[in-house]
């Protein structure tokens, strides 16, 4: 599922004119956007998190987007959808954030 957040936000990008092109690297366990875009630094981080902020409106996913570097080509971004870190089942500890326990799901 969170595959398809990544698809749709770079596809979004493409579609908006933000980016011209664009690629997914890993290195170190992390991953990595690579773009090209015509926009200054400053604007186009702010349009990344942007989108990846209405992609994820209607969820519990948080864009979290992080500067990198740049050559005269390209810009590189560590970008990512978080999830929340919750409790998704009760281990019988009786604690305070028990799943048992939440009102609204």
């Amino acid at each position: 599922m969170l595959a398809t957040f990544y698809q749709q936000f770079e596809k979004t990008l493409l579609q908006e004119g933000t980016i011209t092109a664009s690629n997914w690297r890993t290195h170190a366990g992390q991953r990595f956007l690579y773009v090209s875009s015509a926009l200054p630094v400053h604007s186009l981080t702010t349009q990344l998190m942007e989108t990846g902020e209405r992609l994820a409106t209607s969820t519990k996913l948080k864009p979290e987007c992080i500067y990198v570097r740049s050559d005269e080509r390209q810009h590189v971004y560590r970008f990512r959808f978080l999830v929340p870190n919750e409790k998704q089942f009760c281990c019988g500890n009786l604690c305070e954030d028990c799943f048992l326990l939440r009102e609204n799901r």
